[in-house]
């Protein structure tokens, strides 16, 4: 569910490497805060796999991080 909500907003065609590596923890920066607390792991995986509702809100929410990563809003 997450992947289709993910590509309905567009999600996937902005992804890169850089983003991907802040989400999972992967940063250099050692003072980093995904670095200690990685965005994926408030993330219930069982549940975005089954729930279209919470898909949408993760994405929805993921938009957000991404534009404030890329510097859309803030």
């Amino acid at each position: 569910m997450i992947l289709l909500a993910l590509w309905r907003r567009g999600l996937l065609r902005r992804l890169d490497r850089e983003k991907l590596a802040h989400f999972i923890g992967w940063r250099p920066d050692p003072l980093a805060l995904s670095r200690r607390y990685p965005m994926w792991r408030i993330l219930r995986i069982g549940r975005l796999l089954v729930s279209p509702a919470h898909a949408r809100a993760v994405a929805r929410w993921l938009e957000y991080r991404m534009n404030l990563f890329d510097g859309v809003e803030g």
